[in-house]
């Protein structure tokens, strides 16, 4: 039936409808590459947002940590101002202080590696030095040099550590 109505126009309205349909092409061709480039604009828009807000993370990230550590300086500071003779009460004002700290350490995912008597990992720990121990079994951790710390769950500084060896008598 189609084809009855193509058949019957004439030319000049054929084309007529042609050029409308043109028409219509044309005018949502030029309104998808319009939505395009405004896509294309807010694209690179977002870009330099994301880059602004990721220098601004990284130079202001740690101002909760600091504010917190800014604290313990300030009790350091009132530690230093007594002027007592007390040298008992000195020494646990300065262990309250350095329990802050690790409470602080701690809220950020800082840890001690508790590594004593555990065997050595390499990827825990530095061994400095080996010392002879019939006590301990071979490649075990007797004494710590420097404690370790992890962030989170990586190592963010290994331990320096003395690791045990077992020196058999030869007869």
């Amino acid at each position: 039936m189609e084809e009855k109505k193509t058949l019957e126009k004439s030319p000049e309205d054929r084309v007529k409808e042609l050029e409308e349909k043109l028409s219509k092409l044309e005018n949502t061709a030029r309104l998808v590459n319009q939505r395009y480039m405004d896509l294309q604009r807010e694209m690179e828009y977002l870009k330099e947002r994301y880059r602004r807000d990721l220098e601004e993370m990284k130079k202001y990230g740690y101002e909760k940590f600091a504010l917190d550590l800014l604290e313990v300086v300030d009790n350091f500071e009132r530690a230093f101002q007594y002027e007592g003779e007390d040298l008992e009460g000195f020494k646990r004002g300065f262990e309250l202080i350095y329990k802050e700290l690790i409470k602080i350490l701690e809220k950020y995912g800082i840890k001690e590696m508790e590594l004593l008597g555990k065997e050595f990992d390499p990827y825990l720990a530095e061994a400095v030095d080996k010392e002879d121990s019939q006590d301990y079994p071979p490649n075990t951790i007797i004494k710590v040099e420097r404690k370790g710390y992890t962030l989170h769950e990586r190592v963010l500084r290994p331990a320096k550590v003395i690791v045990s060896y077992y020196e058999e008598e030869i007869t």
